[in-house]
């Protein structure tokens, strides 16, 4: 390396940092930090060495590291990323997981630091890189690419802060042609979308449809954290290919893989879209779409958001089903297999939730890193708080409160934290907050249709249901395969509408697939009751109380969140004349 007294020269940065160290030391301080100051004298500093590199500072916990070029930056940082998560010397015997970011450039020597654009440009790609990721500058890949025994994903350019041009970004994805478990999928489901293809080559309209559709589709799903997108630009080279769908999933890192075609037929396109696992190339799910009016861009839109709306619960579904199976065969889950069997429960009993809880508390004590195990171990309580079953409505929300709050801190681009938050805040009447929280999960994920659905409660609760039932339908016509309380949310909002036979038919298919949570049923005997049906009521009644034995209408209204007196009244009523005890 060139004398330490040159005012500048040319090097490598590797830049690192612990992810998720706040939360850590919010919750253990004095081991994490020892824990980081062992990982840099045991890991960090022998690695930089080996590899003609030198630790230049570290903060907190943070490190600059400084190489001669690109290439042996590149393998220190692979050197460091395995041996980091093979030793578990963080908290409680966790793997502390680094993010790394890697530039090379022009560095300026400042006492015992490191100033300049490249510095600046390997911060951000740090900063860049999810945990347990090494991401480089398109200059690094240039000089490493064929050297270091590594394949990359090309995430694309990236508007980077503080610098005038884009940067393109790659991330180290593992050896070449990885090979596929043949069990399931990573518990984060991958997926690359591969560029729709035109079945009708002398139709601009379908070509352009066609990629409008690719690049569309890919942001939505790259907005869903517990999927793994491949960049549009890394899909490209198989535009047009012949190659074999195990092929394709397999030189892309990936388990799915979703493509399309559309075609110019009279007076109309024809979208179709397939999902297929890319080990086995089974098709999971195939869709075919008509649209007559091809200029029009708000139904492009709308057709792109119902596709990855439809495509993001396919594979997330798959994901949590194949994970559990995984880990069940395995022995000891991981933690984020843990957060995907929990994902796979539905919460329409006592015990369910509560095997849900305990599954996600696990996560929570296997990785103090992971927000989606914060955020699940915060729905449980929400839940309880919805159904009825909490002992105390308000301490369970308080519970959930610190959850999702840190949830957020860990991970502040994840829509499904700032949507929980909201449904909180929801519960406690604060209809601002919710808003807020609202408006973020959908600025962070637009095709959210829970965050759409959930809004649409907060509406009911406002006295806005007819506002309500727009919402509601907008989500529901974006998301075919809808959960089930879309139907009781729906069914309420009929309710406050005094539309109580379109009511009994929305909750009624609530009931009918999950039997075993309460508040459809309090719907459906408050719905009866309006109608004058006794008879139905009473049976209502009788389920109500079977599911919830301590019920009461006092104890129930003291909770619902009703900004208007005479709404309240409107639904206890119907229950009080349902003949649910007062």
């Amino acid at each position: 390396m060139a004398d330490q007294g040159d005012r500048q020269r040319q090097a490598a940065v590797l830049i690192a940092d612990v992810a998720g160290y706040s939360a850590l030391v919010e919750a253990q301080e004095a081991e994490t930090i020892a824990a980081v100051r062992d990982l840099g004298n045991r890991i960090i500093a022998p690695a930089a060495g080996e590899h003609g590199g030198r630790v230049v500072k570290t903060v907190g916990d943070g490190f600059l590291m400084e190489f001669r070029s690109a290439v042996p930056a590149v393998k220190a940082a692979m050197a460091i990323s395995g041996k980091a998560a093979a030793s578990r010397n963080g908290p409680r015997g966790l793997s502390l997981r680094l993010r790394m970011g890697i530039h090379s450039g022009t560095v300026f020597p400042s006492d015992d630091d490191l100033l300049g654009n490249c510095v600046n440009v390997a911060s951000r790609l740090q900063s860049l890189a999810a945990p347990g990721e090494i991401c480089l500058s398109g200059t690094v890949h240039e000089q490493v690419r064929g050297r270091v025994g590594a394949a990359f994903d090309d995430l694309g350019l990236q508007q980077v802060r503080n610098i005038a041009e884009p940067v393109r970004i790659y991330r180290i994805a593992g050896n070449s042609l990885p090979a596929l478990d043949p069990e399931g999928p990573s518990p984060e489901a991958s997926v690359a979308v591969l560029p729709f293809a035109s079945a009708s080559p002398a139709s601009t309209e379908a070509e352009d449809m066609a990629q409008t559709l690719t690049e569309d589709i890919t942001i939505g799903l790259s907005r869903y954290r517990a999927l793994r997108v491949v960049s549009r630009n890394a899909a490209l080279q198989f535009a047009g290919s012949k190659a074999s769908p195990s092929v394709a999933a397999a030189e892309l890192g990936v388990r799915f893989l979703a493509e399309g075609s559309v075609r110019q037929l009279p007076g109309k396109l024809r979208v179709t879209v397939t999902l297929s696992d890319g080990a086995s190339g089974l098709s999971l799910w195939s869709g075919r779409y008509d649209r007559e009016d091809c200029t029009d861009f708000s139904q492009q839109d709308a057709l792109a958001a119902q596709i990855t709306q439809t495509l993001a619960t396919q594979l997330q579904s798959v994901a949590s089903q194949k994970s559990a199976m995984r880990a069940a065969k395995r022995g000891t889950p991981t933690a984020r297999e843990l957060v995907m069997q929990a994902r796979s429960l539905i919460l329409d009993s006592r015990g369910r939730l509560t095997q849900c809880r305990t599954l996600y508390q696990q996560a929570c004590d296997a990785d103090f890193g992971n927000a989606a195990a914060y955020s699940g171990l915060a729905l449980t309580y929400l839940v309880e708080w919805m159904s009825g079953w909490a002992v105390s409505a308000e301490l369970t929300l308080d519970k959930a409160f610190p959850l999702l709050r840190h949830a957020a801190r860990i991970d502040p681009l994840d829509s499904v934290s700032q949507r929980r938050l909201a449904v909180m805040h929801l519960c406690k009447g604060n209809f601002t907050l919710a808003e807020d929280h609202f408006q973020r999960a959908l600025m962070l994920n637009p095709n959210d249709t829970d965050t759409m659905a959930f809004r649409g409660l907060s509406l009911i609760y406002q006295g806005r249901p007819e506002k309500a039932l727009a919402e509601l339908d907008q989500a529901t016509a974006l998301n075919p395969f809808h959960p089930t309380y879309f139907h009781w949310f729906r069914g309420l909002a009929l309710y406050m509408c005094r539309a109580y036979d379109p009511a009994v038919s929305e909750v009624t298919k609530a009931i009918e697939l999950f039997p075993g949570f309460p508040v459809p049923h309090r719907h459906l005997a408050a719905c009866y009751a309006q109608l004058g049906n006794r008879p139905a009521a009473a049976r209502e009644c009788g389920r109500v109380l079977d599911l919830e034995p301590g019920f009461s209408v006092a104890r129930l209204s003291k909770t619902l969140p009703f900004a208007r007196a005479q709404d309240l009244e409107h639904y206890c009523e119907g229950l009080r004349q349902a003949g649910l005890p007062e």
